[in-house]
């Protein structure tokens, strides 16, 4: 086998990940829905309890703003309302009619996305995982040496 280089390594994940985010791109689009409301639908119907905006935004990793904007026409189409929870935080819901276009557009999705998982052996479930989880522990490590120097070097 072939000597891999960081280069080699670099430019083929990345191709790879943007290969993935095109498909879910594509997908959007095929459904008619920009991908940041793609998104939001995924995750408030593949979460088991409800979302606030704070952690839709963690968990989306896209601005506020961004989100706030797909969350605005969601709600103004009457697929999704908001619930108060303690304190001021206020909760995601899916409405009746979002969760009909969630089971037209996400659903088929998260079951093909199952079904891909199915196509993996479960050695090979447990090995993606426990090496993409060392490679962001490695390159986390990494990181951490560029936030503690300084700019001005």
């Amino acid at each position: 086998m072939e000597h891999l280089t960081f280069f080699q390594f670099n430019a083929a994940g990345s191709r790879m990940h943007k290969e993935e985010d095109g498909l879910y791109r594509h997908l959007a689009r095929h459904f008619g829905l920009s991908e940041c409301r793609l998104w939001i639908l995924y995750t408030l119907e593949a979460s088991p309890e409800p979302v606030t905006q704070t952690e839709l935004c963690d968990y989306l990793s896209l601005s506020k703003q961004t989100v706030n904007s797909g969350l605005k026409q969601l709600e103004q189409e009457g697929y999704i309302c908001l619930s108060d929870g303690p304190g001021r935080r206020k909760y995601l819901h899916l409405t009746d009619v979002g969760r009909a276009l969630a089971e037209r557009t996400v659903r088929p999705i998260l079951a093909a996305e199952e079904r891909a998982f199915l196509g993996l052996a479960e050695a090979e479930r447990a090995s993606l995982l426990a090496l993409e989880r060392k490679y962001l522990s490695l390159l986390s490590r990494e990181t951490d040496q560029i936030f503690q120097s300084s700019q001005e070097e």
